[in-house]
């Protein structure tokens, strides 16, 4: 299997300018494997799982773990316990409340209307299931991100969850000061880069243009920190699950009592 393409935006293991940031979005999947032991959860989705790195975790950890998206995973993510399945967000050939816990990290940005995915979800997700939602956190973007069609504030997301659930909790994935400091000199030289342009003339060339510029210089803002300060060292207790704030690098909503709409029942 040939493995796919960087974009800047989908993380790949292996990567060490793009490792901080890996454990980050590890540091969320470890918080849905603590949450599907508390509540006994014996049927795992991971929708939206990526190049499959979050998978292999939860897979590591849980017995039974099945895992959708519309690309294929990298070959490293594979394990005994993943089942990988290729499909659309909204439309995914499952049974209705076949699981206890659904995870789906990282994906409402992307997509201009959320509702059928999110339809999917509450369809999805058992009665007494959990489903946890993580999206970058609006006050901590540089808004930069050209796959990303919309970015929420944790009043926005909830706003957007609340009609599919009967309880949403916002969290979100906090850093500690080295991180968090790695971060705020990331986000500095982004906006010293977009100075350059102004008028937004950078907004209205070819997307696949954008697409690669972005790619590239996700590669040499993290190179200029790696050369200039070096790149911290962290772990998973370095990115810990708090309740939401605007300082939070991403958000995470912990959603229970499902409401699929009628016709999906």
């Amino acid at each position: 299997m040939s493995r796919l393409l960087f974009t800047g935006e989908r993380l790949h293991e292996g990567s060490q300018l793009f490792s901080v940031d890996l454990v980050r979005h590890r540091a969320a999947y470890a918080y849905a494997i603590e949450q599907a032991r508390q509540q006994g959860a014996e049927r795992v989705l991971d929708l939206g799982c990526g190049t499959g790195y979050g998978t292999g975790d939860l897979a590591s950890a849980l017995q039974s773990v099945f895992a959708v998206d519309r690309i294929t995973p990298d070959p490293g993510a594979r394990h005994p316990n993943a089942h990988f399945l290729q499909a659309e967000a909204g439309a995914i050939p499952l049974l209705s409340q076949a699981f206890d816990l659904i995870v789906s990290f990282q994906v409402v940005e992307h997509l201009e209307d959320p509702h059928p995915y999110l339809d999917s979800i509450a369809r999805l997700l058992s009665s007494q299931g959990v489903a946890l939602l993580s999206t970058p956190n609006l006050p901590q973007s540089d808004g930069e991100n050209p796959f990303h069609v919309r970015e929420y504030s944790a009043d926005e997301f909830q706003a957007l969850l609340e009609p599919h659930f009967d309880h949403v909790e916002m969290l979100g994935v906090a850093a500690s000061p080295e991180p968090k400091a790695y971060y705020d000199a990331r986000l500095a030289r982004i906006r010293r880069i977009v100075r350059i342009d102004p008028l937004g003339l950078r907004k209205i060339l070819p997307q696949s243009l954008i697409e690669s510029l972005f790619a590239a210089f996700a590669v040499i803002v993290r190179r200029g920190i790696e050369k200039n300060d070096g790149l911290p060292e962290v772990d998973l207790t370095d990115f810990p699950v708090i309740p939401a704030t605007d300082e939070c690098l991403d958000l995470m909503a912990l959603c229970r009592g499902p409401r699929p709409k009628r016709s999906a029942q």
